[in-house]
C-alpha cells in the first residue's frame, strides 16, 4: 500500500516539492527526521509545509488503538519539525487489513487537496488500497504456512 501511495504522488512533485517515502527507489524520510523516527513517508512544499505520513494496516479490532499509538508515537517529531518548517501536519493513515479506514484517515484526503490531487484521482488511490489490502490480506491468508514470493497480483 505504502508503495502505491509513494508512486501515486510521484507525478505531484515538481520543483517546489520533495517526497520521501520508506520503500525501495525514493529518498528516505530519516533524511529529514534522522534516526529516532522513521515515518512510512514524507511530502514537503516550498520547503516550508512537511506532511507526515504513517500507514498502519492491521485488524478491524485494533483500528483505533493503531490510530492513537501512532499519534502518541509520532507527537515528539511534529513538535521537533515545527521548529524548522512552517506547518507539519501529521497525515495518520490507519486501516484494516480488509479495508476499512479509522477517522483519523481524513487527514489522508486533506493532504491530497492540499498537494494538488484532483476528486476523482484521490478516489481511484483509495479505492486501489482497499483492493491492495484486500488482495494482500488474501493472499496471505491462502499462503499462511509457506513462503511469500510476491506474486503478479501483488504488482501495482
Amino acid at each position: 500500500i505504502l508503495n502505491f501511495i509513494a508512486k501515486s504522488l510521484q507525478p505531484v512533485i515538481n520543483v517546489d516539492s520533495s517526497l520521501y517515502a520508506d520503500v525501495n527507489g525514493f529518498l528516505n524520510p530519516s533524511i529529514i527526521t534522522g534516526e529516532n523516527y522513521r515515518p512510512d513517508l514524507l511530502f514537503l512544499i516550498q520547503s516550508k509545509c512537511l506532511y507526515v505520513l504513517e500507514l498502519t494496516v492491521g485488524f478491524e479490532s485494533n483500528l483505533n488503538n493503531n490510530a492513537v499509538r501512532k499519534k502518541e508515537k509520532y507527537l515528539n517529531l511534529i513538535n521537533e519539525m515545527s521548529r524548522d518548517y512552517r506547518c507539519v501536519r501529521f497525515v495518520n493513515l490507519s486501516m484494516s487489513s480488509l479495508g476499512v479506514f479509522s477517522d483519523e484517515c481524513s487527514t489522508f484526503l486533506d493532504m491530497m487537496n492540499d498537494i494538488g490531487i484532483d476528486k476523482k484521482q484521490q478516489r481511484y488511490i483509495i479505492k486501489k488500497m482497499i483492493n491492495i489490502a484486500l488482495r494482500a490480506t488474501y493472499y496471505i491468508f491462502c499462503c499462511r504456512n509457506r513462503n511469500w514470493d510476491s506474486p503478479d497480483l501483488m504488482q501495482f
